[in-house]
């Protein structure tokens, strides 16, 4: 996926989150760094790569991961499930929508 692409599709599918209180995102040539503030729980820390498409969302609270889905070479799709974050679990290719789907699902577990 373009970097521009992603973005489109990140911003869109956020806008539809009521937890989501700010972004604070930026792009570099390639890549897409950011926090999305989230309302009185953290925040959420993304990454994106184009050319690697490399892929990282990850909810942290407390300077802890709370919650994550990310894409790399080293273990392709996996999962830090809300019940133990530092677990990785295989899971099927993700777009950026179904991953904050999930986020949200997890959202509403933990309060």
């Amino acid at each position: 996926m373009e970097l521009r692409a992603f973005l489109a599709e990140l911003i869109a599918n956020l806008a539809s989150l009521d937890f989501v209180a700010t972004l604070d995102l930026r792009t570099e040539v390639f890549t897409l760094k950011g926090r999305v503030f989230l309302k009185e729980r953290g925040f959420l820390e993304v990454y994106f790569n184009e050319q690697t498409q490399t892929l990282a969302v990850a909810w942290i609270e407390g300077e802890r991961r709370r919650w994550g889905i990310d894409r790399d070479n080293l273990r392709g799709w996996h999962r830090h499930p809300l019940e133990n974050p530092e677990d990785h679990q295989a899971i099927p290719p993700m777009n950026i929508g179904q991953i904050l789907k999930e986020l949200e699902e997890s959202w509403k577990q933990s309060t």
